[in-house]
């Protein structure tokens, strides 16, 4: 056999060599991708929860400056206190490495865009009235 055809059956000995290989090479890059993930989702939960933070603190201010009602006061507070609670639940299951309910990424995720474009909706509904989807 000539040093050519040598050369030629041993890269392709070398990439059939890598083919199989792969395979057993993805199980570590797997475990990085998760890894990344449960970063972004606390990540992800850590911004909206200092996001509720400060919209506790507004409140307070403006209840102090008498820019709002009692009953408004109390009623978005507890509204608020109670999104943060549920965000500091998850942010613990996330720190134990568990999956918040057992669900997915996708799932959390959802939620937390759903809290988001909830907050964003009652911002854009005139004071005094309910948001669209509130009870009367």
């Amino acid at each position: 056999m000539s040093v050519p055809g040598l050369l030629i059956a041993l890269a392709l000995s070398l990439i059939a060599l890598a083919i199989v290989a792969r395979p057993l090479l993805i199980p570590a890059r797997r475990e990085r991708v998760a890894e990344s993930s449960r970063r972004h989702q606390r990540d992800r939960v850590e911004a909206y929860y200092e996001r509720v933070l400060t919209n506790i603190r507004d409140l307070d201010e403006d209840f102090a400056t008498g820019k709002i009602s009692e009953a408004d006061y109390r009623a978005e507070r507890e509204v608020w206190a109670l999104r943060g609670i549920r965000l500091l639940r998850v942010r613990d299951q996330l720190a134990r490495g568990e999956n918040p309910d057992g669900d997915d990424a996708a799932r959390i995720d959802r939620a937390i865009e759903e809290a988001v474009a909830a907050y964003r909706e009652g911002l854009r509904s005139p004071p005094g009235e309910p948001a669209e989807g509130d009870a009367p």
